[in-house]
Protein backbone atom coordinates (compact mmCIF):
# COMPACT_ATOMS: atom_id res chain seq x y z
CA UNK A 1 0.00 0.00 0.00
CA UNK A 2 1.64 3.69 -1.00
CA UNK A 3 0.76 6.82 0.94
CA UNK A 4 -0.01 9.76 -0.54
CA UNK A 5 2.95 12.26 0.07
CA UNK A 6 1.00 14.84 1.62
CA UNK A 7 -0.04 12.07 4.49
CA UNK A 8 3.59 11.18 5.02
CA UNK A 9 5.00 14.77 5.31
CA UNK A 10 1.59 15.12 7.46
CA UNK A 11 3.46 12.40 10.11
CA UNK A 12 6.68 14.18 9.47
CA UNK A 13 5.44 17.24 11.51
CA UNK A 14 3.83 15.79 13.83
CA UNK A 15 7.35 13.81 14.69
CA UNK A 16 8.81 16.41 16.67
CA UNK A 17 5.33 16.84 19.28
CA UNK A 18 5.84 12.97 19.01
CA UNK A 19 8.78 13.08 20.44
CA UNK A 20 8.34 15.47 23.05
CA UNK A 21 5.58 13.79 24.46
CA UNK A 22 7.28 10.55 24.65
CA UNK A 23 9.74 12.73 26.81
CA UNK A 24 7.76 14.60 29.35
CA UNK A 25 5.52 12.05 29.48
CA UNK A 26 4.15 11.77 33.56
CA UNK A 27 4.49 7.48 33.26
CA UNK A 28 2.37 6.46 35.95
CA UNK A 29 4.02 2.05 37.84
CA UNK A 30 2.20 -0.49 36.11
CA UNK A 31 1.72 -3.69 37.87
CA UNK A 32 1.14 -7.17 35.40
CA UNK A 33 -0.52 -10.24 36.43
CA UNK A 34 0.33 -13.43 34.86
CA UNK A 35 -1.58 -16.09 35.02
CA UNK A 36 0.39 -19.65 34.69
CA UNK A 37 -1.19 -22.99 35.60
CA UNK A 38 -3.10 -21.35 38.35
CA UNK A 39 -0.64 -19.50 40.01
CA UNK A 40 -0.94 -15.90 39.80
CA UNK A 41 2.87 -13.77 39.46
CA UNK A 42 2.51 -10.20 39.26
CA UNK A 43 5.25 -7.94 37.87
CA UNK A 44 5.43 -3.82 38.96
CA UNK A 45 7.11 -1.78 36.35
CA UNK A 46 8.31 1.35 37.98
CA UNK A 47 7.34 5.22 36.51
CA UNK A 48 10.56 6.21 36.58
CA UNK A 49 12.16 3.04 35.27
CA UNK A 50 9.45 3.50 32.50
CA UNK A 51 11.10 6.90 31.79
CA UNK A 52 14.39 6.14 32.21
CA UNK A 53 13.88 3.87 29.59
CA UNK A 54 11.94 5.70 27.30
CA UNK A 55 14.38 8.45 27.12
CA UNK A 56 17.08 6.69 26.79
CA UNK A 57 15.78 4.50 23.43
CA UNK A 58 15.00 8.16 22.33
CA UNK A 59 18.77 9.76 22.66
CA UNK A 60 20.58 6.48 21.77
CA UNK A 61 17.73 6.28 18.30
CA UNK A 62 18.80 10.11 18.05
CA UNK A 63 22.44 9.46 18.22
CA UNK A 64 22.05 6.11 15.81
CA UNK A 65 19.94 8.56 13.03
CA UNK A 66 22.89 11.33 13.49
CA UNK A 67 25.73 8.87 12.95
CA UNK A 68 24.14 7.54 9.95
CA UNK A 69 23.20 10.83 8.29
CA UNK A 70 26.88 12.19 9.12
CA UNK A 71 28.35 8.75 7.15
CA UNK A 72 25.92 9.47 4.16
CA UNK A 73 27.36 12.53 3.84
CA UNK A 74 30.85 11.48 4.38
CA UNK A 75 29.66 8.78 2.07
CA UNK A 76 28.55 11.25 -0.17
CA UNK A 77 31.86 13.84 -0.39
CA UNK A 78 34.41 11.12 -0.74
CA UNK A 79 32.81 9.93 -3.86
CA UNK A 80 32.57 13.59 -5.15
CA UNK A 81 36.00 13.59 -4.10
CA UNK A 82 36.84 10.24 -5.95
CA UNK A 83 35.16 11.48 -8.80
CA UNK A 84 37.14 14.24 -9.32
CA UNK A 85 40.16 12.82 -8.58
CA UNK A 86 39.33 10.61 -11.18
CA UNK A 87 39.19 13.19 -13.66
CA UNK A 88 42.24 15.23 -12.10
CA UNK A 89 44.28 12.13 -13.01
CA UNK A 90 42.58 11.75 -16.56
CA UNK A 91 43.39 15.45 -17.40
CA UNK A 92 47.01 14.70 -16.10
CA UNK A 93 47.34 11.72 -18.21
CA UNK A 94 45.83 13.21 -21.05
CA UNK A 95 48.59 16.38 -20.92
CA UNK A 96 51.66 13.86 -20.29
CA UNK A 97 50.56 12.18 -23.47
CA UNK A 98 49.79 15.18 -25.65
CA UNK A 99 53.16 14.52 -27.28
CA UNK A 100 52.45 11.75 -27.97
CA UNK A 101 49.15 11.96 -29.56
CA UNK A 102 49.80 14.55 -31.59
CA UNK A 103 51.96 12.47 -33.46
CA UNK A 104 49.97 9.54 -33.51
CA UNK A 105 46.02 8.15 -33.19
CA UNK A 106 45.09 10.09 -29.96
CA UNK A 107 42.52 7.06 -29.01
CA UNK A 108 45.94 4.79 -29.99
CA UNK A 109 47.84 7.39 -27.15
CA UNK A 110 45.59 6.59 -24.60
CA UNK A 111 44.64 3.09 -25.33
CA UNK A 112 47.89 1.91 -22.50
CA UNK A 113 47.68 -1.09 -20.77
CA UNK A 114 47.88 -1.16 -17.17
CA UNK A 115 51.45 -2.34 -16.48
CA UNK A 116 52.67 0.71 -18.46
CA UNK A 117 50.20 3.55 -16.60
CA UNK A 118 51.91 2.06 -13.51
CA UNK A 119 55.21 2.81 -15.27
CA UNK A 120 53.83 6.38 -16.29
CA UNK A 121 52.88 6.73 -12.66
CA UNK A 122 56.12 6.16 -11.66
CA UNK A 123 58.32 8.15 -13.95
CA UNK A 124 56.06 10.89 -12.94
CA UNK A 125 56.80 10.64 -9.21
CA UNK A 126 60.44 9.95 -9.61
CA UNK A 127 60.87 12.71 -11.77
CA UNK A 128 58.32 14.84 -8.97
CA UNK A 129 60.98 13.93 -6.07
CA UNK A 130 64.20 15.15 -8.00
CA UNK A 131 62.60 18.11 -8.58
CA UNK A 132 61.67 18.58 -4.88
CA UNK A 133 65.32 17.63 -4.21
CA UNK A 134 66.31 20.55 -6.65
CA UNK A 135 63.85 23.06 -4.94
CA UNK A 136 65.03 22.05 -1.45
CA UNK A 137 68.66 22.52 -2.76
CA UNK A 138 68.36 26.17 -4.23
CA UNK A 139 66.27 27.04 -1.18
CA UNK A 140 69.76 26.85 0.69
CA UNK A 141 71.70 29.00 -1.74
CA UNK A 142 68.81 31.57 -1.64
CA UNK A 143 68.70 31.29 2.51
CA UNK A 144 72.79 32.07 2.52
CA UNK A 145 72.17 34.87 -0.63
CA UNK A 146 69.57 36.89 1.76
CA UNK A 147 71.54 36.74 4.86
CA UNK A 148 74.31 37.89 2.79
CA UNK A 149 71.95 41.05 1.37
CA UNK A 150 70.42 41.59 4.74
CA UNK A 151 74.33 42.42 6.11
CA UNK A 152 74.90 44.37 3.26
CA UNK A 153 71.76 46.74 3.66
CA UNK A 154 73.24 46.92 7.22
CA UNK A 155 76.16 48.43 6.25
CA UNK A 156 74.85 50.66 3.60
CA UNK A 157 73.09 52.76 6.77
CA UNK A 158 69.82 52.47 4.78
CA UNK A 159 66.85 52.96 7.65
CA UNK A 160 63.86 50.47 8.03
CA UNK A 161 61.66 53.42 7.33
CA UNK A 162 63.72 53.93 3.66
CA UNK A 163 63.89 50.19 2.59
CA UNK A 164 60.10 50.23 3.06
CA UNK A 165 60.06 53.46 1.01
CA UNK A 166 61.86 51.10 -1.38
CA UNK A 167 59.52 48.17 -1.22
CA UNK A 168 56.47 50.33 -1.05
CA UNK A 169 56.78 51.74 -4.33
CA UNK A 170 57.66 48.80 -5.63
CA UNK A 171 54.91 47.08 -5.05
CA UNK A 172 52.94 50.19 -6.29
CA UNK A 173 54.30 49.54 -9.20
CA UNK A 174 52.19 46.05 -9.67
CA UNK A 175 55.17 43.88 -10.39
CA UNK A 176 55.15 40.87 -7.49
CA UNK A 177 55.25 36.79 -7.99
CA UNK A 178 53.47 36.59 -4.34
CA UNK A 179 50.19 35.05 -6.73
CA UNK A 180 52.40 32.38 -8.45
CA UNK A 181 54.55 31.50 -5.39
CA UNK A 182 51.13 30.43 -3.62
CA UNK A 183 49.35 28.30 -6.52
CA UNK A 184 52.74 26.49 -7.00
CA UNK A 185 52.53 23.79 -4.33
CA UNK A 186 56.39 23.37 -4.48
CA UNK A 187 57.17 26.81 -3.40
CA UNK A 188 54.76 26.93 -0.99
CA UNK A 189 55.58 27.12 2.80
CA UNK A 190 59.46 28.09 3.81
CA UNK A 191 60.57 28.24 0.10
CA UNK A 192 58.33 31.12 -0.65
CA UNK A 193 59.15 32.72 2.53
CA UNK A 194 62.52 32.79 1.26
CA UNK A 195 61.81 34.03 -2.40
CA UNK A 196 59.60 36.34 -1.51
CA UNK A 197 62.24 37.79 1.28
CA UNK A 198 65.08 37.60 -1.73
CA UNK A 199 62.57 39.39 -4.37
CA UNK A 200 61.83 42.09 -1.58
CA UNK A 201 65.78 42.79 -1.16
CA UNK A 202 66.87 42.51 -4.28
CA UNK A 203 64.19 45.10 -5.38
CA UNK A 204 65.83 47.34 -2.37
CA UNK A 205 69.49 47.00 -3.99
CA UNK A 206 68.07 47.23 -7.80
CA UNK A 207 66.69 50.53 -6.86
CA UNK A 208 70.07 51.97 -5.31
CA UNK A 209 72.40 53.86 -7.80
CA UNK A 210 75.31 51.60 -8.61
CA UNK A 211 77.98 54.06 -10.02
CA UNK A 212 79.05 57.69 -8.94
CA UNK A 213 78.67 60.16 -11.05
CA UNK A 214 82.56 60.95 -11.56
CA UNK A 215 84.67 57.98 -12.76
CA UNK A 216 87.83 59.40 -11.00
CA UNK A 217 87.86 61.32 -7.80
CA UNK A 218 88.60 62.93 -4.84
CA UNK A 219 86.59 63.31 -1.55
CA UNK A 220 86.41 67.01 -0.03
CA UNK A 221 83.58 66.46 1.77
CA UNK A 222 81.71 63.73 3.44
CA UNK A 223 78.34 62.62 4.26
CA UNK A 224 77.17 63.56 7.45
CA UNK A 225 78.14 66.55 10.39
CA UNK A 226 80.80 68.71 9.86
CA UNK A 227 81.71 72.38 10.26
CA UNK A 228 80.42 74.34 7.14
CA UNK A 229 83.49 75.93 5.10
CA UNK A 230 81.90 79.37 5.18
CA UNK A 231 80.03 80.26 7.98
CA UNK A 232 81.88 77.80 9.96
CA UNK A 233 78.88 76.34 12.47
CA UNK A 234 77.73 72.32 12.43
CA UNK A 235 75.54 71.24 10.19
CA UNK A 236 73.85 67.93 8.64
CA UNK A 237 75.84 68.25 5.09
CA UNK A 238 72.95 66.00 2.82
CA UNK A 239 75.51 64.72 0.63
CA UNK A 240 79.27 64.54 -0.72
CA UNK A 241 81.23 66.75 -2.23
CA UNK A 242 84.00 65.41 -5.08
CA UNK A 243 86.30 66.79 -7.21
CA UNK A 244 87.68 65.26 -10.52
CA UNK A 245 91.59 64.20 -10.78
CA UNK A 246 91.95 63.74 -14.40
CA UNK A 247 90.17 67.21 -15.14
CA UNK A 248 87.12 65.71 -16.81
CA UNK A 249 84.65 67.53 -15.45
CA UNK A 250 81.20 65.51 -16.99
CA UNK A 251 78.82 64.97 -14.92
CA UNK A 252 76.76 61.78 -15.66
CA UNK A 253 73.33 60.37 -14.43
CA UNK A 254 74.15 57.55 -11.65
CA UNK A 255 70.78 55.64 -12.65
CA UNK A 256 68.37 55.62 -15.56
CA UNK A 257 65.54 58.43 -14.46
CA UNK A 258 63.84 61.30 -15.31
CA UNK A 259 65.15 65.03 -14.58
CA UNK A 260 62.46 66.28 -12.70
CA UNK A 261 65.18 70.21 -11.69
CA UNK A 262 67.38 71.49 -14.02
CA UNK A 263 67.54 75.16 -13.24
CA UNK A 264 69.22 77.66 -11.27
CA UNK A 265 69.50 77.19 -7.35
CA UNK A 266 70.52 80.53 -4.80
CA UNK A 267 72.41 77.89 -2.33
CA UNK A 268 73.14 74.73 -4.69
CA UNK A 269 74.00 77.24 -7.93
CA UNK A 270 73.62 75.56 -11.22
CA UNK A 271 71.05 72.62 -10.20
CA UNK A 272 69.92 68.77 -11.42
CA UNK A 273 67.54 66.42 -9.97
CA UNK A 274 66.86 63.06 -11.74
CA UNK A 275 63.80 60.92 -10.68
CA UNK A 276 65.16 56.50 -10.73
CA UNK A 277 62.54 54.03 -9.91
CA UNK A 278 61.03 53.38 -6.72
CA UNK A 279 61.33 56.60 -4.82
CA UNK A 280 64.63 57.05 -5.31
CA UNK A 281 66.45 60.53 -6.36
CA UNK A 282 69.68 62.18 -7.40
CA UNK A 283 70.58 65.70 -7.00
CA UNK A 284 73.56 67.18 -8.50
CA UNK A 285 75.06 70.96 -7.47
CA UNK A 286 77.25 73.96 -7.97
CA UNK A 287 77.68 72.99 -11.83
CA UNK A 288 79.03 75.40 -14.19
CA UNK A 289 76.54 74.40 -16.79
CA UNK A 290 73.49 72.67 -17.41
CA UNK A 291 72.81 70.24 -20.42
CA UNK A 292 69.88 68.47 -19.24
CA UNK A 293 65.88 69.63 -19.43
CA UNK A 294 62.69 68.97 -17.20
CA UNK A 295 61.36 65.73 -18.65
CA UNK A 296 64.33 64.82 -20.29
CA UNK A 297 65.03 61.28 -20.13
CA UNK A 298 68.41 60.08 -19.11
CA UNK A 299 70.45 56.97 -18.85
CA UNK A 300 74.05 56.59 -16.83
CA UNK A 301 75.83 57.41 -20.68
CA UNK A 302 74.01 61.24 -20.59
CA UNK A 303 75.84 64.33 -18.89
CA UNK A 304 73.85 66.56 -16.92
CA UNK A 305 76.49 69.42 -16.64
CA UNK A 306 79.40 69.97 -15.71
CA UNK A 307 81.61 70.55 -12.50
CA UNK A 308 81.53 74.29 -11.17
CA UNK A 309 81.44 76.81 -8.32
CA UNK A 310 78.04 78.28 -8.96
CA UNK A 311 76.16 79.05 -5.81
CA UNK A 312 77.07 79.37 -2.14
CA UNK A 313 80.07 77.06 -3.01
CA UNK A 314 83.98 77.38 -1.33
CA UNK A 315 85.84 76.43 -5.03
CA UNK A 316 85.17 74.17 -8.24
CA UNK A 317 83.70 70.60 -6.97
CA UNK A 318 80.36 68.87 -7.47
CA UNK A 319 77.95 68.16 -4.14
CA UNK A 320 76.08 64.86 -4.65
CA UNK A 321 73.58 63.76 -3.17
CA UNK A 322 70.99 60.60 -3.26
CA UNK A 323 67.40 61.00 -1.49
CA UNK A 324 64.76 57.90 -0.64
CA UNK A 325 61.53 59.60 -0.42
CA UNK A 326 62.84 62.81 0.40
CA UNK A 327 65.57 61.66 2.94
CA UNK A 328 69.04 62.12 2.10
CA UNK A 329 70.94 58.70 2.50
CA UNK A 330 74.93 58.37 2.42
CA UNK A 331 75.58 57.94 -1.25
CA UNK A 332 78.83 56.35 -0.87
CA UNK A 333 77.50 53.55 0.90
CA UNK A 334 74.55 53.29 -0.43
CA UNK A 335 76.67 52.42 -3.99
CA UNK A 336 78.95 50.27 -2.26
CA UNK A 337 75.97 48.28 -1.48
CA UNK A 338 74.15 48.24 -5.04
CA UNK A 339 77.33 46.96 -6.44
CA UNK A 340 77.11 43.99 -4.27
CA UNK A 341 74.17 43.57 -6.33
CA UNK A 342 75.55 43.65 -9.69
CA UNK A 343 78.49 40.84 -8.03
CA UNK A 344 76.13 38.46 -7.40
CA UNK A 345 74.71 38.59 -11.12
CA UNK A 346 78.26 38.18 -12.43
CA UNK A 347 78.94 35.04 -10.15
CA UNK A 348 75.73 33.46 -11.39
CA UNK A 349 75.95 31.38 -14.60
Amino acid sequence: MRLPLSSVLSHLRGLPRLLRHVWVRDYQDVKLILEQSGDLRYFNIPAAFQRIFARTTLVVTGVLLSSLLVLSVTSLSLAISRARLERSHEEVFRALISSTAESQDADAALALTEEQMVTLAQTIRDRDMSIRRFVETSMVAVSEENDTMKSQLETSGLTEKIIKIIQQNSVNGGFTLDGDLQSNPLMRGKVADELSTNRSLREVLYALPSRMPISNFSLSSDFGIRKHPMTGKSHFHTGVDLMSETGDDKVFSVKPGVVVMSEFHPQYGNTVVVRHSNGVESLYAHMAQLLVKVGDKVTTDNVLGYIGNTGFSTGKHLHFEILVGGYPVNPQKVIRTAQYVQQIQNKQP
